[in-house]
């Protein structure tokens, strides 16, 4: 190996900021969410860099999550953020990198890694790596604007509980990650609450345009999406979000049509065991890292 792998430590964070704004432009991590996202996670972060006599050649991370899964609360990593150098791709980098995440996690005790993987990082996941596949979900979009009434905004999440008891494999939804995941984060979210539930809209600047997400709902369905369709901002054109099976119904009342895009879901045993049924798991476009 003409490289070495290390920890990653503030000295790094530039270097980790101009990889991550070299390989994704503006659908990078700046510096306020790089900082909330990897030291204020409850649950915490892993975080390696690659490096030889000329700099920092590659990084990546994964973060820590309360999961259930199979019924029991466990820890959960998630594969995130990492990339390479153009000079340095072919070098088994990326690989590198992964494995000593996946053997630290191990060693905490994590019952399984888990990804929502980008085309190039697929065959590496799927082939050297050794993950296994589980499923597609597929985006739906909505064009706007046409309106609902606004429900009541959430400026705290209280709770002790788990929002989504009930769920089957999912992160655990108690005030602590809420508030952390969306409230004190510096990406534009507002949480609104309707028949007990709650909603959570984003808005970001994807792919060269303005879109909104349904980044979290629990709850009531259809009045949770009117509150998120009626909070998203003037101008915004589309409106994206992730159903859950049994919910395309409601979706599809609330103007939500499939499109062609979805997101390439995949895990690994480490300490625990992977569940590999696609109808054992559910997310939101708010558990992954690029939205």
């Amino acid at each position: 190996m003409d490289y070495e792998l290390a920890a990653y430590g503030p000295a790094e964070r530039d270097d980790y900021l101009r990889l991550l704004q070299d390989a994704w432009g503006d659908d990078a991590l700046r510096g306020a969410e790089f900082d909330w996202w990897f030291s204020r996670n409850p649950a915490g972060s892993l975080m390696s860099v690659a490096r030889d006599d000329s700099g920092v050649l590659g990084v990546a991370s994964h973060s820590l999550f309360r999961m259930v899964l199979g019924g029991d609360e466990q820890v959960a990593s998630f594969s995130v953020h990492a990339t390479t150098t153009p000079a340095a791709r072919g070098r088994g980098i990326f690989g590198a990198l992964e494995r000593k995440h996946e053997q630290e996690a191990q060693e905490r005790g994590v019952a399984v890694v888990l990804a929502f993987a980008s085309a190039p990082t697929s065959p590496l996941f799927l082939g050297p790596l050794g993950w296994t596949a589980i499923a597609r979900f597929r985006i739906w979009a909505r064009p706007l604007p046409l309106g609902g009434r606004r429900r009541e905004r959430v400026d705290a999440f209280e709770h002790d509980e788990d929002a989504a008891h009930g769920w089957p494999n999912h992160v655990v939804r108690d005030a602590a990650y809420l508030n952390w995941r969306y409230l004190e984060s510096p990406r534009d979210y507002t949480a609104y609450t309707a028949g007990g539930g709650y909603a959570v809209v984003g808005h970001k600047r994807h792919r060269g345009r303005d879109v909104a997400l349904v980044a979290d709902l629990a709850g009531p369905v259809r009045r949770l999406l009117r509150a998120c369709i009626a909070g998203v901002e003037p101008g915004t054109r589309l409106v994206f979000a992730v159903p859950a099976r049994g919910q395309e119904a409601a979706y599809l009342s609330c103007g939500f049509v499939p499109t062609p895009r979805t997101l390439h879901f995949m895990g690994k045993a480490l300490a625990g065991r992977l569940d590999t049924d696609p109808r054992a798991w559910r997310f939101t476009l708010g558990d992954t890292d690029f939205f």
